[in-house]
């Protein structure tokens, strides 16, 4: 009888566990799946690229390698997100079963400051800014907006006392390991949006 009752708790700490979770885990997947599909997006868009560079050369050489290269920059800084993820483990932060501050601590120093790992990620989103800008060519302001609004690291940003803040502290403002495990994953979709943002420019000229 004991047993039965114990079970019987079990399940019903479980399922009201499970509750709690329900709406961090759909916000969580509905956000990988807009990256999955800006992913293949992004796909097919550099595959009729590539095709139409092959047929014409002369006419994208120029475009191809500004791609080529806005790609590589993009790509390596996706990367680096997806694999702190995978040493942060997701599951891990949604049934919050890490300790406190596990996440904070693989970006932010004690002090505030940016770790080792802190300071790559920093590198990789200073790289992409700068073929950001190198790439837009007809100075087109949404193209630039954009870069400005989420790839610039010494940029101007504000917490909502209107007090300065640096780029990190903006973009990691919650600090919890399910904030910044989600602060990434936004990241990495801004990422892929600049991306198809390009394409669009690039196939309407």
């Amino acid at each position: 009888m004991f047993k039965k009752l114990s079970l019987f708790g079990l399940f019903i700490v479980v399922g009201g566990y499970a509750q709690h979770d329900f709406s961090t885990y759909n916000a969580h997947k509905s956000l990988l799946k807009s990256i999955k599909v800006s992913d293949e997006v992004i796909e097919g868009r550099t595959a009729f690229f590539e095709k139409q560079a092959e047929e014409k050369p002369l006419m994208f050489q120029k475009t191809r390698v500004r791609i080529g290269e806005l790609n590589r920059l993009a790509n390596n800084l996706s990367k680096f997100i997806v694999n702190t993820q995978k040493e942060v483990n997701t599951e891990r932060v949604i049934y919050d079963l890490l300790d406190e501050d596990f996440y904070r601590k693989i970006l932010f120093k004690h002090n505030g400051s940016l770790t080792k790992e802190g300071k790559k990620l920093k590198i990789k989103i200073d790289s992409l800014y700068d073929i950001s800008i190198r790439v837009n060519v007809h100075r087109l302001s949404q193209l630039e907006n954009f870069s400005e609004d989420h790839f610039k690291t010494n940029g101007e940003y504000y917490d909502h006392d209107g007090n300065q803040i640096s780029y990190f502290d903006q973009l990691f403002y919650d600090k919890t390991n399910y904030g910044i495990m989600m602060s990434m994953n936004y990241l990495l979709l801004d990422i892929k949006t600049f991306q198809l943002l390009y394409y669009g420019t690039v196939m309407s000229y």
